[in-house]
């Protein structure tokens, strides 16, 4: 199915109803947008001796084919298959938008017939003049005799080979770089080449700024010897050996790489948007820092999150959303999977120069949209063992030449987000690239084969460092994260330990001996060293000694130097600590402030709720909810289409025919004048009894039948109605 827009529903029921839609002007547009290089040649070289018809002989000479040429007839097969051209007879016929696809087909003007129409007669009896015409009474016998001249090429030839030397060089020169010529702001010229070409009908003037060669003038003086360009085979890019082993590799540390980078990128929200929407540089910097990539990545990891619905968007700001949260927990493998499924389709194009904001949509993300998917087509097309070192952009500006343009960043910045993703390596498509154009290849298995498993022990060093060689597993990440400072991603992690880190695990509700326990359990060997211990123990010793209870808060302990300490200390002035008891002190900022006033002064208090009990401080997670889709609807499956062309090809059911099945209840001369009025679409009155059980008399004029239904235009409401036949009482002229 070439052209499936057209099959959308409704239905189409005609032939006339089908040819309508591949006659629609979105329709052909987005028809011609896969269409190849030769294609839209053939289609320009139409347009430019066309219409309504061009010779099947005539195109083909004008390309420098015959008509029984294979790869001529290939390329007409590919217009007609999409119903875009078509014989008639000697003939070739195109879809009507098309005769206006190019301003300035093959850089030609337009018919000479069409730059005349409306020309003053003045003017053009004066042009007739100066080609030696005979004058005409009329101005239809002028205007007919002036276009034929001027249709004449070896008339026009001649003419011009007898010009003064800088009319014909004006002319030569307008004839092959594009048929406009500025026209003097105020006069038209009385004198000089141009005065001369205009007056012999060579250029003819809009009447304002610019004077125009006829198509038929142009092609006259190029010569017998010129052809519209045509090329029906495909460059070839330069080929480089891409081992399958040293792909694969690369693959798996580009993907590794993903998403490591996509999780850092993804863990760092909320993402603050700016008010004219997106995501402005500030915040791209930030998370830049934080990911340790590019902002031009971040960009990438940000509109493929947003894709595949781990990202949302809630109170301007991007959030994680529940997917997220499942997604963490999966394997490497399964964590690509989503973010490379979502990529070939993905309506934004994050790596091209000077972009906008993220998460904005453009005029590069829309031609990104249809330009993955032919890059990843062109890739699969090339041998094994073989990669594309250069050429690349010219193969696709063959086979999407409205979307490829080999000069445009955009191809660069497309190839770079495939070999990010891991889609491409060494100028080829990899194992991961493979299932995006094959649904015979699985991306789970090719995902399981190439990521390593994660990794669920770590090294502890004695720089109170821990190192993970290869992507960690989701539970080792959240206790190092609970635990220690992330420092370094990449091929190995690196988290460091320090007081303020492991205090913060025990202000997540951890005690230190369960701590230590689960340390040790990641440990590769089961040991920790003496110095982590040591600082867990010394840091659990401190930690709770000094606890804070929010009544516009109290602070007590059990040592009453310890509180004396504390009332005493210049750093917590702002505090406005006051000494109820030698245990017992009061502040009159808020429980948070106050734990973060005594944290920030070196000490290692603990909150407590109402009832004295130690309360768990956790980062609050921030969740989007699940993005608003358009609701689901129940898929119709579309006819085959050669089931529909039988459909549409069978006898049409007479108008009289349908009315008797489905209005019995009328009589015969009823149902002979509603068929009638169907038929020749003439007025009739109708006795109609609505839904509601209302009867009232309608002057109609039936439109078309449709099952029990009759589409008429109702006098009454003076709009177009649908009708029941089994409601209609009585038929009469109207």
């Amino acid at each position: 199915m070439r052209r499936p827009d057209t099959m959308a529903a409704p239905a189409v029921t005609t032939l006339s109803a089908l040819a309508g839609r591949l006659q629609d002007g979105e329709s052909v547009s987005v028809a011609i947008g896969s269409l190849p290089r030769p294609a839209l040649q053939l289609i320009e070289a139409m347009q430019a001796f066309g219409p309504p018809t061009v010779g099947t002989d005539q195109l083909a000479a004008a390309v420098g084919r015959t008509p029984d040429d294979p790869e001529f007839a290939a390329t007409l097969r590919v217009l007609s298959q999409r119903a875009l051209m078509w014989p008639d007879g000697d003939d070739l016929r195109m879809a009507g938008p098309l005769w206006t696809a190019f301003e300035y087909p093959l850089n030609l003007g337009g018919p000479v017939k069409r730059l005349l129409e409306g020309y003053p007669v003045s003017e053009l009896r004066e042009v007739a003049i100066a080609l030696g015409l005979p004058g005409g009474r009329t101005r239809q016998k002028t205007w007919t005799a002036v276009c034929a001249a001027l249709a004449d090429g070896e008339r026009v030839t001649a003419l011009v080979a007898a010009a003064p030397d800088g009319a014909r060089e004006l002319l030569t020169a307008v004839a092959w770089r594009g048929p406009l010529v500025a026209m003097p702001a105020y006069a038209r010229p009385t004198t000089g080449p141009l005065a001369w070409a205009l007056r012999h009908g060579l250029l003819i003037s809009d009447g304002w700024q610019h004077a125009q060669m006829p198509g038929e003038v142009g092609r006259a003086l190029r010569g017998p010897q010129w052809r519209a360009p045509f090329d029906p085979r495909p460059p070839s890019p330069r080929l480089t050996a891409a081992p399958a082993q040293a792909v694969a590799r690369e693959a798996a540390a580009a993907a590794s790489a993903a998403v490591e980078q996509a999780a850092a990128v993804f863990g760092a929200a909320p993402v603050t948007l700016l008010k004219s929407g997106g995501v402005g540089a500030r915040e791209l910097r930030r998370l830049a820092k934080s990911a340790g990539c590019g902002e031009s990545q971040v960009r990438l990891w940000l509109e493929l999150g947003y894709a595949a619905g781990l990202l949302g968007i809630a109170e301007a700001r991007v959030l994680p959303t529940d997917a997220y949260d499942e997604w963490c927990v999966t394997s490497p493998a399964g964590r690509l999977q989503p973010l490379l499924r979502a990529w070939p389709r993905l309506p934004a194009a994050p790596l091209v120069p000077e972009p906008g904001p993220a998460l904005v949509r453009d005029a590069a993300g829309l031609a990104a949209y249809d330009l993955r998917p032919a890059l990843l087509d062109a890739l699969a097309e090339l041998p094994d063992g073989q990669g594309a070192a250069e050429g690349l952009a010219d193969v696709l500006g063959w086979r999407s030449p409205l979307l490829a343009d080999p000069d445009e960043p955009l191809l660069d910045a497309l190839w770079e987000e495939a070999r990010l993703i891991g889609a491409v390596a060494h100028g080829a498509l990899t194992p991961l690239g493979r299932p995006l154009v094959d649904e015979r290849a699985s991306l789970a298995v090719a995902a399981e084969d190439l990521l390593p498993p994660p990794v669920s022990e770590a090294l502890f060093q004695n720089d109170l460092t821990a190192v993970v060689p290869g992507a960690p597993a989701a539970a080792l990440a959240a206790l190092l994260d609970d635990a220690a400072t992330r420092e370094s991603r990449g091929g190995a992690t690196t988290w460091r330990f320090s007081t303020a880190s492991v205090r913060a695990a025990l202000d997540a509700g951890r005690t230190p001996e369960a701590l230590v326990d689960a340390l040790r359990s990641a440990a590769v060997g089961g040991a920790l060293p003496q110095v982590l211990e040591y600082l867990v123990a010394d840091v659990g010793r401190q930690h709770g000694r000094l606890r804070v209870r929010e009544v516009g808060c109290v602070l007590y302990a059990d040592d009453p130097a310890l509180v004396a300490e504390v009332a005493g200390a210049k750093a917590l002035r702002p505090l406005g600590l006051a000494v109820l008891a030698p245990t017992v002190l009061t502040s009159v900022r808020p429980l948070v402030e106050t734990l973060t006033a005594l944290r920030s002064a070196g000490y290692a208090p603990i909150g407590e709720d109402a009832s004295g009990a130690a309360a768990i401080e956790r980062p609050v997670r921030r969740r989007a909810p699940v993005p608003r889709r358009p609701p689901s609807r129940t898929a119709v499956k579309p006819p085959k289409p050669a089931e529909l062309a039988a459909r549409l090809l069978e006898p049409p059911v007479s108008a009289l025919h349908h009315v008797q099945v489905a209005a019995p209840h009328l009589g015969d001369g009823e149902q002979r004048l509603l068929a009638a009025a169907v038929d020749g679409g003439i007025a009739v009155t109708i006795a109609y009894t609505d839904a509601q059980g209302s009867m009232s008399q309608r002057v109609i004029e039936p439109l078309d039948l449709d099952g029990p239904m009759l589409a008429a235009w109702c006098h009454l409401r003076d709009d177009e109605r649908m009708f029941l036949l089994d409601r209609i009482g009585g038929v009469t002229p109207a």
